[in-house]
């Protein structure tokens, strides 16, 4: 299987990672990645013939990539590759809901040439198919964290960390809310030990240099650029991660998912997008109640604990165990066609 993506690390892209991640799996020892950085029209023949001189039966293309922009030609090519080259295409949807209606339609002459579309959730397939009744051929493979689980989550109440934040540094991530409401927690309570964790990317400087300015005169701890072991064994010294983001908290997540696995009492908001066992296990609450709801659970050792089995209760049902096991469900699906 030839797996083609517009963004791969050293790149910082969360649908980069994940391809990465499946491709450094024994059940991806046979396939291949097709990255390429210039997505331009333009550079289509040369795609083609890029693609051309691979040989795998089935194509996998990741979708969206921020290295693919707002251009069709990703699109292009993989039904070049199912038209001219007679390969089977798996077409992977990592956000379907949030497209805009050029996305979408720009979708919806894709989802006819693939022989399987694979979404990360059940809302994302749900509201695919609301729009393309005939779409069929589905599959649902949920992500993991990319950052490893700890194998011994230490007791919530233990851990040296009361708060933190995880994930890109950049807009729309909830990170103003955040700080907003520690900065608030911190002035009543000046003892907390609060941080906030995670890369920059060069695209948002204007928003990430004066954020880091702002958490230094914040008293606010940074940490960015750490290896995923180091970020494991942080979020594992933390009692509570606060990600209020903007749109809710769902099971696309990444930041939520790395806190989540290593026993981080997660705080966080309701969206369209929040599941029913998320619902059920997760502590939900908005801007205004988040001081009360963080400082009642870090004066609350054993609610705090109760809080944390459930999360872990809910990462056991809702939460790949391996990479291995995604790419695993790949392979099937790849079998099948």
């Amino acid at each position: 299987m030839l797996i083609i993506t517009g963004t791969y690390p050293p790149q910082r892209c969360g649908v980069g990672d994940y391809t990465q991640r499946i491709l450094s799996t024994s059940a991806a020892s046979s396939w291949s990645l097709f990255y390429q950085r210039d997505w331009r029209l333009s550079n289509l023949g040369q795609l083609c013939r890029k693609l051309k001189s691979t040989t795998d039966r089935v194509v996998c293309l990741q979708y969206p990539t921020m290295g693919y922009g707002t251009q069709i030609t990703p699109h292009l090519l993989a039904i070049y590759a199912v038209v001219f080259e007679r390969r089977k295409l798996i077409l992977t949807i990592h956000e379907y809901s949030q497209l805009g209606w050029k996305g979408k339609l720009a979708l919806k002459l894709l989802f006819f040439f693939a022989s399987m579309v694979v979404f990360t959730t059940e809302f994302e397939r749900d509201a695919a198919k609301k729009r393309n009744p005939l779409l069929r051929h589905t599959s649902i493979i949920k992500i993991n964290s990319n950052i490893p689980a700890s194998a011994c989550p230490a007791t919530a109440a233990e851990r040296g960390w009361d708060i933190c934040y995880f994930g890109y540094i950049r807009p729309l991530k909830g990170l103003e809310v955040f700080v907003d409401v520690v900065s608030r927690l911190r002035k009543e309570h000046p003892s907390l030990r609060i941080y906030v964790m995670g890369q920059t990317q060069p695209e948002y400087a204007s928003f990430y240099e004066p954020m880091l300015e702002r958490l230094k005169a914040e008293g606010i701890e940074y940490f960015g650029d750490k290896s995923s072991d180091e970020v494991s064994d942080m979020l594992n010294h933390t009692k509570i991660a606060y990600l209020p983001y903007p749109d809710g908290l769902s099971e696309r997540r990444g930041s939520f998912l790395a806190a989540a696995v290593n026993g981080c009492v997660v705080v966080s908001e309701e969206g369209q997008f929040t599941t029913a066992s998320q619902r059920e296990n997760i502590v939900l609450s908005t801007k205004q109640s988040a001081g009360r709801v963080i400082l009642d659970l870090l004066s609350d050792e054993q609610k705090l604990n109760n809080v944390q089995k459930r999360l872990l209760e809910y990462v056991s049902c809702n939460v790949p165990r391996s990479w291995d096991e995604i790419s695993s469900a790949y392979k099937a699906i790849e079998d099948a066609l």
